[in-house]
């Protein structure tokens, strides 16, 4: 018997809208990609009338630049140089600025950030894998720069926490902007039946702000929230969220896992069967 060979006349017209439709399709993968790993587009607020804080003289330098003009003129004999142990500030915001904008050599935060993000969701998966039948399982979660970031208001103020300001950014309706890689290992626990509680440092007069932007930025149906309220607000920051932890333990949850970019969100007992510290070069809290 005769095998016949089917041959599928070429249409131009259907092999460009396919080239399209797979070209708009990788594209706006890359462009998903993208968002978790690159900073936030910041508007300005109607509120604030200019971008930043930082008054703009001349164009500013590269770090490359600043340390090669160091370089060049200590190697001068004419030069007398001082004694200089630590890295001159003006530059280290420099190299600060750089890092939180994913650009020179100096790495990029968002793409460290989601790096650990994707190391928690990881972890997260083998513990509730270890559930008992009937274990509340509970998962924690720091605030600032842990589940939203304040970049757009930090860039503003030139890395330099300047208090009515950022207080202020911090109740507005800009300040809903989620932290990409926590708000999947966020969603990851609420799909897999964990509660999740926020613990944060902010006081207690933000409360209602700070949940109406958790909500905005995506985080839905969380637990519990927590702010310093009362004498809280004077406490050690590891002793009141080591107490506000162990509130969450007495309720009969399994804590397996707390999330947090500064020590003392994570230090204190009780602590959560893992605890998953998040970079940020940006400010230390004791």
């Amino acid at each position: 018997m005769r095998m016949r060979r089917l041959h599928r006349k070429y249409d131009p017209e259907l092999f460009r809208v396919t080239v399209l439709r797979v070209l708009c399709v990788a594209t706006l993968a890359c462009g998903v990609c993208l968002a978790q790993v690159g900073p936030p587009v910041c508007a300005v607020p109607a509120a604030k009338q200019v971008p930043s804080l930082r008054p703009q003289v001349a164009p500013r330098p590269t770090v490359a630049a600043a340390v090669a003009t160091a370089e060049t003129a200590a190697a001068d004999p004419t030069m007398m140089v001082a004694a200089e142990p630590m890295e001159n500030f003006g530059v280290a915001r420099y190299r600060l600025e750089d890092y939180a904008d994913c650009v020179g050599t100096g790495g990029c935060y968002w793409a460290d950030l989601d790096a650990q993000a994707k190391r928690a969701e990881a972890e997260l998966g083998r513990l509730i894998a270890t559930r008992k039948a009937g274990e509340k399982l509970a998962l924690v979660l720091d605030i600032d720069e842990t589940s939203l970031t304040n970049y757009c208001e930090m860039k503003r103020e030139d890395y330099g926490f300047i208090s009515t300001p950022f207080n202020e950014w911090a109740v507005s309706s800009a300040a809903d902007m989620a932290i990409p890689g926590t708000l999947r290992l966020f969603n990851e626990a609420r799909t897999e039946g964990l509660e999740v509680f926020f613990i944060t440092g902010r006081p207690g007069e933000q409360k209602a702000a700070t949940a109406k932007n958790l909500e905005a930025a995506g985080y839905k149906g969380w637990k519990g929230l927590a702010l310093r309220e009362g004498a809280e607000k004077t406490m050690a920051t590891v002793e009141y969220k080591s107490e506000e932890r162990k509130k969450i333990v007495d309720a009969g949850y399994r804590i397996v896992m707390s999330v947090g970019d500064q020590w003392s969100d994570l230090n204190g007992e009780p602590k959560a069967e893992i605890s998953v510290k998040l970079p940020n070069p940006f400010y230390y809290l004791p």
